[in-house]
């Protein structure tokens, strides 16, 4: 590991050793390493998820000693850009995070390991709520074990929404949704939003379908929506950046990341996204955030919010540590320390068992995420749909045309029908 002045650079920060390969580091002898065995271990998200997930694999090899642990981390784009590299290359991790966005990609491809031997042996999933696991599976074979489950959600600054006297957020439609963004854009005054632009975002309106009775995927090579459901989609977040209730996509592009997310820079009142996120938005914010469930149609059976993994542990099929790599899957999933240092960083909990680890030590933002996804399930559909392989292209591709119809270089009427053609060719 190359130091200079004491100091890690770029390339020590992404790839750090920890357990075993520290020691060795450290100068403890080489036949202590020897007989270790060593797996790599990876994952994608902020610096609170590379902290957190630091520990808790620490925590790992001092209750494994016989096992070695080196991990890679990454923020999620650049993580996805390395990966398929690691993978056609040989160098892939023993274990690591995968995102259902890009899940059944590798799935459908034969990268992926049956965890089967596994479950009920080195890995207990007993305490895991419904479709942490299934989700994962194809027929009789576990390819994947979700590390989380969690829901849309919607941020909101209390002061903002007091200042503009706003009231309740109960029973909150679309329409009324659509009023209350374009009332909070325009008390901010000029260069001030409602909320933040989501009608590129695949996640929430397969929530807006599950209230209209679709689905985003029908069988593993089709959507579920007719063109005129995407055609609402889109207009309706057209019609919000006309008017100040959301950002258009100059500002949306600028974005990225937490620490520029709109709400975090004082420019837009409310936020979308999943539900963990409350955790990290609020530790870059004075102001209190809040959180509710994002509107309902009109009539809707149910909230449509659905609650599931979306973000699992996998082994790939070329791994030469798969048991190894399994304890450590196993420890991350069930461990009560671990799961205490991990908090909500990977998400909202897995199990009732994480969930009441979480409940005796969360900060006032977790358990409001806590809460939040207590009371969702009250109303939540209980369906746990997966996405399927193509749908990381289609999320990019519904960003470019939610764009472009924001610098007016196309309409939703257009943009539907680009959508649902290039669908058909991605899933085909």
């Amino acid at each position: 590991m190359t130091r200079t002045n004491g100091a890690l650079n770029r390339r020590d920060v992404m790839k750090i050793s920890i357990g075993g390969a520290a020691a060795l580091w450290l100068g403890l002898p080489n036949a202590a390493f020897a007989q270790q065995t060593q797996i790599k271990a990876a994952w994608y998200g902020g610096q609170d998820t590379h902290d957190r997930m630091q520990q808790a694999i620490k925590l790992f090899t001092q209750k494994n000693p016989d096992i070695a642990v080196n991990v890679e981390f990454a923020p999620f784009a650049e993580f996805y850009d390395r990966l398929p590299v690691q993978y056609s290359g040989g160098g892939a991790p023993d274990m690591h995070r995968h995102s259902m966005t890009y899940l059944f990609d590798y799935t459908k491809r034969g990268l992926l390991a049956d965890l089967s031997p596994f479950v009920g042996q080195t890995i207990d999933i007993s305490a895991l709520y419904p479709g942490v696991v299934e989700i994962g599976k194809d027929g009789d074979a576990t390819h994947a074990i979700g590390n989380n489950q969690i829901s849309v959600a919607l941020f909101y600054n209390k002061a903002k929404l007091d200042a503009a006297g706003a009231g309740a957020l109960d029973n909150l439609t679309w329409d009324s949704f659509r009023d209350l963004a374009i009332k909070l854009g325009k008390a901010g005054g000029a260069n001030h939003y409602g909320v933040s632009d989501n009608g590129g975002f695949l996640g929430l309106f397969e929530v807006y379908l599950f209230q209209r009775g679709k689905s985003l995927y029908k069988g593993d090579n089709a959507v579920g929506f007719e063109k005129a459901d995407l055609v609402d989609w889109l207009a309706y977040w057209e019609s919000l950046r006309a008017e100040q209730g959301a950002p258009p996509p100059s500002v949306t592009a600028e974005s990225a990341g937490f620490q520029n997310a709109t709400i975090v820079k004082n420019r837009s009142a409310m936020q979308i996204g999943w539900s963990q996120q409350l955790v990290f938005y609020q530790a870059l914010m004075q102001d209190e955030l809040d959180i509710h469930a994002c509107p309902v149609v009109a009539g809707a059976p149910d909230n449509g919010h659905l609650i599931r993994a979306l973000d699992f542990w996998v082994i790939p099929e070329s791994s030469q540590n798969k048991e190894a790599a399994a304890k450590l899957i196993n420890f991350l999933l069930n461990d009560e320390e671990a799961l205490g240092v991990l908090g909500l960083t990977l998400g909202g909990p897995a199990s009732d068992r994480a969930t009441a680890v979480l409940a005796k030590t969360a900060d006032a933002p977790s358990t409001k995420v806590l809460n939040y996804l207590t009371e969702l399930r009250k109303t939540a559909p209980s369906a746990t749909p997966r996405w399927i392989s193509g749908h990381g292209e289609l999320e990019a591709l519904m960003g470019r045309l939610n764009a472009s119809i924001g610098f007016a270089q196309t309409t939703p009427d257009a943009a539907a029908d680009n959508f649902l053609t290039e669908a058909s060719r991605i899933l085909g």
